[in-house]
């Protein structure tokens, strides 16, 4: 996943953007409102004093050296046009290497700076004897391309244009190192506060992820969702609840064409078994009962769904397999094969509905005897785990098919015989029944079924067992 994708990511990032946005933003979002209100130091709280040290560039920006070697302060149009907009603006430059005033300072401000008579404010000042008590100087020893100086100004007043000047000149390598730490602890809470925020949104795609067509009626719960949230999950459920009608809608409709198909197939019953003995009485025979078993097979399948957990009975696994061997025992037999059944003597318990239980068991076993060489033996085996193995020494199923010898409507070739509904039906049976339907190869040829279902105690490990079984 792309951090670009992330909803995680991309508000932890906008999150970082914002503050550096707003500690970039500090002189005119806090600063200018805190002096233009007086609140706090009240000898710094002064518009006044945001001049300062925009003056102190432009001083630094008209300072000269001439052929003598001495510094001057050059008439430049920025100091031009401070001094023309501040009247009272005055500047005192101090060449401390050389020990006098650079040209063009202001003696007295320079004897003020002398004598005891500044209130010194880390760098702002005032002098004592002004009229203004809002008027501000600033005095600061820098180390410049000229050597060290000493610079004061005073009597510069605000202009709307100087708050420009402070955020340009705010935005430096030494704020932006500053912000930092800060940085780093707003993306530490930005994440704590976003995971924490989504936790919701976690909960409700693990819900999500959860939903299958058997619990399309439990919704996804909205609890603790934010708001903004909410709606997607509304209209989430909402499209489940209509998944969920079309799907019952389907079953119903599977459900009564199954049950309306059964008197058709009655009455064609009764029908071929008045026909004379013959081969194609036999075809018709085994082509009759091979749709009203996928026909009972949709019955049974709409009949488990229906009914409720709470309902289903305790069935013992092995005389089932033993009922469905003896049902299918004359099939084997007309069809000169044999059925060989392998049964613990206590019973295996398991909860279900007999029925269900034996309609998946016949499916598998009638398939069985189809694949099985005429003279083979179809072996059903139960084991105590509460799983069924079921082997015949057919063809065989080809590894990349068998993922989709389950699917409806499948066939190897259109020559096969038959729907390719039967296993899909005994797959949808057994997930009703909370059984697994596998699939595996007979040693020397064939396919092995193996079909497990729930037991009252802890099922036992199936791999070894399979092979063993086999």
């Amino acid at each position: 996943m792309k951090l670009t994708q992330s909803l995680s990511a991309r508000l932890v990032f906008y999150w970082i953007l914002c503050s550096l946005v707003a500690y970039l933003t500090l002189p005119v979002t806090v600063f200018l409102p805190l002096s233009a209100l007086h609140i706090g130091d009240s000898s710094n709280s002064s518009l006044d004093s945001w001049t300062t040290k925009r003056s102190k560039e432009i001083l630094l920006g008209a300072l000269r050296r001439g052929p003598d070697g001495a510094l001057t302060a050059e008439r430049t149009p920025e100091l031009q046009r401070q001094q023309e907009r501040n009247p009272r603006f005055r500047f005192a430059i101090l060449d401390r290497a050389a020990g006098r005033l650079v040209a063009g300072s202001d003696e007295k401000l320079f004897d003020a700076l002398g004598r005891a008579g500044v209130d010194s404010y880390s760098g702002l000042f005032h002098v004592s004897d002004d009229s203004d008590p809002n008027a501000r100087g600033y005095v600061r020893s820098i180390d410049s391309a000229f050597g060290k100086l000493t610079i004061a100004t005073y009597g510069a007043q605000f202009h709307w244009d100087d708050t420009i000047w402070q955020l340009v000149n705010f935005v430096s390598l030494n704020n932006l190192i500053a912000f930092l730490p800060l940085g780093s602890a707003a993306a530490l809470v930005a994440t704590l506060v976003v995971r924490r925020s989504l936790a919701p949104l976690r909960a409700a795609t693990v819900a999500a992820s959860a939903i299958t067509v058997d619990s399309l009626r439990k919704p996804i719960a909205a609890t603790g969702l934010p708001i903004e949230i909410t709606p997607f999950v509304e209209a989430v459920n909402g499209a489940i609840a209509r998944v969920e009608e079309g799907v019952a809608a389907q079953r119903r409709f599977t459900a009564n064409a199954a049950h309306e198909l059964r008197t058709p197939i009655t009455v064609l019953r009764a029908r071929v078994a008045k026909l004379e003995a013959s081969d194609l009485k036999r075809e018709i025979t085994r082509d009759v009962r091979r749709i009203q078993t996928i026909v009972d097979q949709l019955l049974v399948l709409a009949q488990a769904r229906e009914r409720r957990r709470d309902t289903r009975l305790c069935v013992d696994l092995a005389a089932t397999a033993l009922k469905v061997a003896a049902d299918f025992m004359p099939i084997a037999i007309d069809a000169k094969k044999e059925i060989e059944l392998d049964a613990p003597e206590e019973p295996v318990m398991i909860r279900g509905f007999p029925w269900a239980i034996e309609s998946v068991l016949g499916n598998l076993v009638e398939n069985a005897l189809r694949a099985e060489p005429e003279g083979g033996t179809v072996m059903m085996r139960v084991g105590a785990d509460a799983r069924v193995i079921i082997v015949d020494h057919g063809g065989g199923v080809a590894p990349e098919d068998r993922s989709l010898i389950f699917e409806p409507f499948w066939r190897k070739e259109e020559t096969t015989p038959g729907t390719g509904l039967g296993l899909a039906i005994v797959k949808e049976l057994a997930r009703e029944l909370d059984g697994e339907l596998e699939v595996a190869d007979t040693p020397g040829g064939g396919v092995t079924f193996i079909v497990g279902f729930r037991p009252f105690g802890p099922r036992l490990a199936s791999g070894a067992q399979v092979e063993a079984a086999i």
